[in-house]
């Protein structure tokens, strides 16, 4: 009797197949890889997977081995999303990314190219690096913000949000959407992406082993961070600043968050920020290249929003929080317009329609803050006007600074 013959099943292009990923079997080239813009070749025929066959397939964890290992001892099947995975056979109906959202549907006009990337530092890095210092030995002119129990449970609620839009297709707003789309994706964010899936997903018996893994991915990150460049290190410093909010939104009855996690943090925010926080042009009050902007801009939320989860872990813990004078000359989060531009044109009759608008340039993040009755009066044009184009990001900013300001100064 001859031996059985067994022909393989080939479900995937050449590159996903190596990389044990699922491929959407597109022609003449998968989404994964025109996205990386690798040659896509099938080396054998391949039938569209059916939606039981998409139960079989490797979760999309692109990751070192340690990581892809782990999540597979999770049931996450059922639930997971690929945003990269658009055909329609292999994921269920109610299971479809948001066609709508910026990571699965903006395809830019231009190739956007990180390489040139030219900044300059305003702050000062090496007060970021120790704020944590700030709530045990705060300097004499530092006084305690003024926090109330509900402004802090509304960004608590805010930042336990931000992982859960990767599986809705969508980026925290202090991600900029170029920085998960082609050559721009790093390794980072690729991996919080998953990651963050998993933390979604997770259940009270799977709770301590996705607590590892984040553990696990936030070491790794942390012992590279001197061998990134721009992007990767920005990619680093968010992805890292999204697994404490897993963290901490894990054990938020508790407030508990290991020490160590927030100084290594505000350790890569202090590294990130040394290598730049504004563009040449925006202190001229012209122009900037579309490139240059995103990474600033990308990276001063991502240092505001650093700030405001220190904040929360600290009130938390019953320990003070004071204003980040180090950030004060940045600017306040751009408009929406800017931010959410999908094409190089549109990006620059945004930013050309700023500068008409502020002579008076931009609105600083200190002029949200506490000032004499006569400069306040002075900034609420500024401020008005920014408003009516901020995003939400900016908003939610706006709000908590107004209400813990604003509310204490009524109640004085």
């Amino acid at each position: 009797m001859s031996p059985k013959v067994t022909i393989p099943r080939k479900k995937s292009c050449g590159n996903c197949f190596k990389s044990k990923l699922r491929c959407d079997l597109r022609k003449p080239s998968c989404t994964r890889c025109e996205n990386r813009k690798w040659d896509c070749a099938y080396t054998t025929g391949a039938n569209p997977p059916s939606e039981e066959d998409g139960a079989e397939e490797n979760d999309n964890l692109s990751g070192p081995p340690s990581l892809a290992s782990q999540a597979g001892r999770l049931d996450l099947h059922a639930k997971y999303i690929d945003p990269q995975a658009n055909s329609p056979s292999s994921v269920p109906r109610n299971n479809r990314p948001n066609t709508s959202s910026h990571i699965t549907s903006i395809r830019p006009s231009e190739i956007l190219d990180f390489s040139g990337i030219q900044l300059i530092c305003t702050v000062d890095a090496h007060r970021i690096r120790v704020r944590w210092l700030e709530s045990l030995l705060p300097s004499i002119d530092q006084r305690p913000k003024p926090f109330q129990p509900a402004t802090m449970s509304f960004i608590g609620s805010i930042f336990k949000s931000y992982p859960s839009m990767f599986v809705a297709g969508d980026c925290p707003p202090f991600i900029h959407w170029s920085q998960v789309k082609g050559k721009a994706m790093c390794l980072p964010l690729e991996n919080c992406m998953n990651i963050s899936r998993m933390w979604t997903a997770q259940t009270a018996g799977s709770a301590d082993m996705v607590r590892e893994v984040i553990e696990q991915e936030m070491h790794k990150l942390f012992e590279k961070r001197a061998h990134c460049g721009h992007l990767e290190l920005l990619a680093t410093f968010q992805a890292y600043l999204l697994y404490a909010i897993m963290l901490f939104s894990s054990t938020l009855s508790t407030g508990s968050i290991r020490q160590d996690i927030i100084m290594r943090l505000q350790e890569l925010a202090g590294d990130a920020a040394g290598k730049g926080t504004l563009c040449y042009a925006e202190t001229e009050g012209t122009r900037p290249d579309w490139e240059s902007w995103i990474i600033a801009s990308a990276k001063r939320r991502t240092l505001f929003a650093t700030s405001l989860f220190d904040n929360l872990v600290n009130f938390s813990q019953g320990s003070p929080s004071f204003a980040a004078v180090e950030l004060a000359g940045l600017p306040a989060p751009a408009s929406k317009a800017l931010w959410n531009a999908q094409t190089r044109e549109s990006w620059n009759r945004a930013y050309n329609q700023q500068l008409s608008h502020s002579g008076d340039g931009e609105l600083l993040i200190s002029d949200l803050w506490p000032h004499s009755q006569a400069n306040s009066e002075a900034l609420q044009p500024k401020i008005d006007r920014w408003l009516s184009s901020v995003d939400e990001f900016g908003m939610m900013i706006y709000a908590v600074t107004s209400h813990t300001y604003k509310h204490n100064d009524s109640c004085a």
